[in-house]
């Protein structure tokens, strides 16, 4: 029982996977290459964390307590008693079924569907083409009230003025829609509104939540800011999950850098980011 926390905590961090000088120390086999069960005298483990050869004195960082030397010279001489085995899991192999994923498939462009009338748009007309296959009608167009009042509730999340209505209902041009949604698109509003459904995602506060007093962040504004920045300038998808991954080492970093308070808003809860980051992006 004290052993492994003794290696874990002294040697683990070079000689497991990293096999600094060779070494590895995570099973019973790889140990054997620095100790001779039952004889610590012949053990170069021994002769390391003792100090007494003078070309090899482990840790490096400095020499252990007599009681830690004494528990891994008796685990020695009673014959290194290694009480697991770790089994390498089986690989991992992907079958057909889950290659054909659709998730995985490249994009292929897709003729749109001919339907009826009501179609304006080639989203129109594979909308309309499921609805008849499930024999169901388009639902009436809305009026112009309605459709501006969803229009600004779905980008900005505020609702328009009396006055921007009352513009939108005597306006009859073509692409008097198209025009309101184009300014919407361009307002700040579009970035608060939207970017706000990243930062959940993201799981940011600008506090941290402790429940017996007020504790923000510092600085935990610029994170915010960027995210809606990003939204707003149209920043494209790949280019803003990298900027939170690695903004700093990207062409231009400057206008990325921000993005990192993703991570470094909680550096204590680096699981949760790295959790947040794979269900997320």
């Amino acid at each position: 029982m004290r052993v492994r926390p003794l290696l874990a905590k002294h040697c683990y961090a070079c000689h497991t996977d990293a096999k600094m000088g060779g070494l590895q120390l995570d099973t019973r086999e790889h140990a054997l290459a620095v100790i001779v069960p039952g004889d610590p005298g012949k053990s170069r483990m021994v002769a390391a964390i003792s100090y007494t050869d003078a070309k090899l004195k482990m840790p490096p960082s400095g020499k252990l307590a007599d009681a830690d030397i004494e528990t891994l010279t008796t685990w020695i001489k009673d014959g290194a008693v290694w009480p697991t085995t770790p089994t390498k899991a089986p690989l991992y192999t992907i079958t057909r079924e889950q290659r054909a994923f659709w998730a995985f498939q490249p994009v292929q462009r897709t003729e749109a569907p001919r339907t009826g009338k009501w179609a304006r748009t080639d989203i129109d007309h594979f909308i309309l083409a499921k609805l008849d296959a499930k024999k169901l009608k388009p639902a009436a167009p809305a009026d112009r009230r309605t459709l501006i009042r969803r229009a600004y509730f779905d980008l900005t999340g505020l609702p328009p003025t009396f006055a921007e209505v009352q513009a939108f209902a005597a306006d009859r041009s073509p692409d008097a829609f198209a025009r309101v949604v184009d300014r919407l698109l361009a307002s700040p509003r579009y970035g608060e509104r939207w970017g706000r459904h990243w930062l959940d995602i993201a799981r940011y506060s600008d506090d941290k939540l402790n429940p017996t007093e007020e504790e923000p962040y510092p600085a935990a504004f610029r994170y915010r800011d960027w995210v809606v920045r990003a939204f707003n300038d149209d920043m494209p998808y790949d280019k803003f999950v990298m900027a939170q991954i690695a903004g700093d080492q990207m062409p231009e970093a400057a206008q990325y850098q921000a993005g990192l308070g993703f991570y470094a808003l909680s550096p204590e809860f680096q699981d949760d980011r790295v959790d947040a980051t794979t269900r997320s992006s």
